[in-house]
């Protein structure tokens, strides 16, 4: 296995750039109580999924006009979520199987829902990512166990457990490109060696390692470069946004005035990186890290609730999700390019 990635730089922090318009709610399905965007395609459209009070969670696809359409679940199941949508509409998650447990699922651009299966044995798996080829990662557990491994499903349908690198026990992906990277992050059996992982096309894995002064880490996203976007954690459990760039080195991107707190998500294919940072006296907000380095606030909810951006599309489009001050409700959004 290759090694560690160990060139670091550190980013600073910085005063914030001007803020964007306004995120848009998403609104919820017909009867919903609340909702959650966790992906985008460059023609706009999110997934998430939504919820009722006392019903199941069904996933949704949001138009490029705001319009919210259901995904079915599997067979006699009644609850799904979406996590990702790539360019020409194709959707994964996971879904209830009804009797034969909680699968990945791909959803067709027309809605039809694809039971992706698990690995040999197990009833619980669940997809992360997806990418314009139609390949999707996440993880699926082990017969009788709670170790779960990460899991690629081909365009065919056919899987393969990608594994765990060696002095790990536990993985699983979270991202995939157009060239078949995927990231995600591996753990030892008690979860104190937690590290970004990177599975290479050649079939070698590399363990990203940490950003600087950092305990653990994880990768939600990579762009078509190779540019990875993900979080490490100091053990103080204080996250920190981090990207890990392709020449090695390992950036921690810069919180907003006074913050202490952060976190990447997604990125885009100029390498701009959405998460979330909080500031002095303040609740976390949703954020862009620009290429020029600056960090934009993209603001809370109008009572003041934390708001996290999930997803962002080559124009600058954002996805991400609102929680409400008072109850925690969630709330889908959709902030506009600028």
């Amino acid at each position: 296995m290759p090694g560690i990635a160990v060139a670091l730089t550190i980013g600073l922090a910085v005063p914030a750039s001007a803020a964007p318009a306004s995120a848009v709610e998403l609104a919820p399905l017909p009867g919903g109580y609340q909702a959650t965007a966790t992906g985008i395609n460059d023609s706009g459209v999110v997934v998430g999924w939504s919820s009722t009070r006392t019903g199941p969670t069904r996933a949704v696809r949001w138009n490029a006009d705001g319009t919210a359409v259901a995904l079915p679940a599997l067979g006699s199941g009644t609850s799904s979520s979406a996590r990702a949508i790539n360019d020409s509409g194709v959707v994964v998650g996971q879904a209830d199987a009804g009797n034969v447990g909680v699968h990945a699922v791909r959803w067709t651009p027309d809605g039809t829902a694809v039971d992706l299966g698990t690995l040999p044995g197990s009833t619980y798996s669940g997809a992360n990512g997806v990418n314009n080829s139609g390949v999707a990662v996440g993880y699926a557990y082990l017969s009788f166990s709670s170790i779960k491994h990460a899991v690629r499903w081909n365009a065919d349908g056919t899987s393969t457990d990608l594994g765990v690198p060696e002095g790990y026990e536990v993985s699983e992906a979270h991202a995939i490109n157009d060239d078949g990277t995927i990231v995600g992050e591996a753990m030892d059996s008690d979860y104190k060696r937690w590290h970004a992982i990177r599975w290479n096309t050649d079939g070698t894995v590399t363990d990203l390692g940490t950003a600087p002064g950092a305990a653990v880490s994880w990768a939600l996203a990579i762009n078509g470069g190779g540019t990875i976007a993900g979080t490490s954690q100091t053990a103080a459990r204080k996250n920190h946004a981090t990207r890990w760039n392709t020449d090695g080195t390992v950036t921690t991107l810069p919180t907003l005035p006074g913050g202490d707190n952060s976190g990447a998500g997604g990125i885009n294919r100029a390498g701009v990186v959405v998460g979330f940072s909080n500031s002095t006296g303040a609740p976390s907000h949703a954020v862009r890290w620009n290429l020029d380095g600056t960090v934009t606030d993209l603001g809370a909810l109008p009572d003041g609730g934390d708001t996290n951006a999930e997803g962002i599309t080559t124009d600058g489009t954002i996805a991400g999700i609102g929680h409400t001050a008072g109850d925690s409700q969630l709330h889908a959004l959709r902030w506009p390019a600028s």
